[in-house]
């Protein structure tokens, strides 16, 4: 759900954009059905969660959740980093915020037809709803905890828990977990340039 830590690695395509986006809201089938540009896009979001989940950086920070929040520590520190990447953004080189949120959201509309109907809608409601750029503050957060809540009494309701305390949690190992994404965001970026320059199509 690090939506605007994937978007940020994209190409700055409105199809590498998409893709990056729907990776988490396509079957198998329908990825297979996408233009070419926009399955490449797919491919980079899950390349890109592959390392994630073996960098330990990422293993210390969900180390730092209490265990009561179980298999969810992944999914809500995924969420907060998205909050971190909001805080260190000005030591990036990146455009400011507000722009290149205004940018996604434009090339995110635009391009939304290209994704199965499912899918779209969701990225229809991200982008109208300018959800990646509320992850600058606490409160953004804690509507995504809110928003994967539902998702997951929807379609795994055995598993289901509130994941909405959660941000209490975060909030309260802010310090490190920053060092931890710190430590982190680098190596994912070199990681991800990399996977794009050798997958790079003739």
């Amino acid at each position: 759900m690090n939506h605007l830590a994937h978007l940020v690695l994209a190409e700055p395509t409105p199809a590498s954009r998409l893709g990056n986006l729907i990776a988490d809201y396509t079957k198998p089938m329908e990825v297979a059905a996408l233009p070419a540009a926009v399955r490449r896009g797919v491919m980079q979001h899950r390349a890109v969660d592959g390392f994630t989940d073996r960098h330990p950086a990422v293993h210390r920070a969900i180390g730092r959740l209490p265990e009561v929040w179980g298999w969810f520590k992944g999914i809500v520190v995924d969420v907060y980093f998205d909050h971190l990447l909001t805080r260190i953004w000005d030591e990036l080189e990146l455009p400011p915020l507000r722009a290149f949120v205004d940018e996604l959201n434009r090339d995110l509309l635009a391009a939304a037809a290209d994704a199965p109907p499912d899918a779209a809608e969701s990225v229809r409601r991200i982008a109208s709803g300018d959800r990646l750029y509320s992850y600058r503050e606490p409160a953004g957060v804690e509507l995504a905890l809110r928003r994967i809540t539902g998702i997951i009494r929807e379609r795994m309701p055995t598993r289901a828990m509130d994941l909405v305390p959660a941000l209490a949690d975060l909030e309260a190992a802010r310090e490190p977990l920053t060092a931890d994404f710190r430590a982190f965001f680098p190596d994912l970026r070199r990681f991800s340039d990399g996977w794009l320059r050798d997958t790079a199509p003739p």
